[in-house]
């Protein structure tokens, strides 16, 4: 995980709240669906990042049923922190406000991704796999 990038603004509360989800199964698996539910409403504000997101939804997901377990805790913390941050409506600039709403979600979408790169570029391979053998 590169840990040259300064996280954004309001990312660190979202780790804190993450944290707790994580514990629990059933606020997780409502976090990924009311993240999904949202990505696929708002798919043309989130432009580029919507790809993005959706890997870390799969990553998540997949994290969560047991199905890919090779991956740092701090990985899987940025990534459903990044989705809690889209989620969340109290998000450093709420989604209300026209384009800058969702530019504080891009932007933190931007940053989780690029930071955790080379473990996205894993999980896709993984992915990719005949029925996601090793």
């Amino acid at each position: 995980m590169k840990e040259d990038n300064q996280e954004p603004k309001g990312f660190a509360r979202a780790k804190q709240k993450t944290e707790e989800l994580l514990e629990n199964g059933e606020k997780l698996s409502k976090l990924l669906g009311d993240a999904k539910e949202k990505a696929n409403h708002k798919k043309g504000k989130l432009k580029n990042a919507w790809n993005d997101l959706q890997a870390l939804l799969r990553l998540v997901n997949a994290w969560w049923k047991k199905e890919y377990q090779e991956i740092p805790w701090k990985t899987i913390l940025y990534a459903a922190s990044a989705i809690f941050y889209f989620v969340s409506p109290l998000d450093f600039i709420p989604d209300f406000i026209p384009i800058a709403g969702f530019l504080d979600d891009i932007t933190v979408i931007a940053f989780v991704t690029n930071s955790l790169k080379t473990d996205i570029d894993k999980f896709k391979e993984w992915e990719n796999l005949p029925k996601h053998e090793e």
